[in-house]
């Protein structure tokens, strides 16, 4: 939510700032916010993911998280860090490929007991 906050004023400041520009620079300032604003959508996409696959995986018995990062990029997760068992392996990997939104996943987890 606080990205979408910062995002918000930058996109109004820039808004503003086209009052006192020539038409060359306001357009570029316009193109320039557009940019930001899907930027900025992405990002929030992409940690909404993350934090959906961190919550399955935090609900779930069986699983440590201590040692797990979660990361997104669109539609895809990886998942790195390290995990007891190649069954709790198993499992981290399933849980994150059936979260709602995962359109693969990609396996960087070690096995430390």
């Amino acid at each position: 939510m606080k990205s979408f906050l910062t995002l918000s004023v930058v996109v109004v400041g820039l808004g503003l700032g086209l009052v006192a520009c020539n038409p060359t620079d306001a357009k570029e300032l316009t193109q320039d916010a557009g940019q930001l604003a899907e930027s900025g959508t992405r990002s929030l996409v992409n940690a909404s993911l993350a934090v959906k696959v961190n919550t399955a995986l935090g609900l779930r018995k069986g699983v440590d998280m201590t040692g797990l990062r979660v990361e997104s990029e669109g539609g895809t997760i990886t998942v790195s860090g390290h995990v007891r068992t190649a069954k709790e392996k198993a499992l981290v990997l399933e849980i994150a490929r059936e979260t709602k939104g995962v359109e693969k996943v990609v396996d960087k987890l070690t096995i430390k007991p």
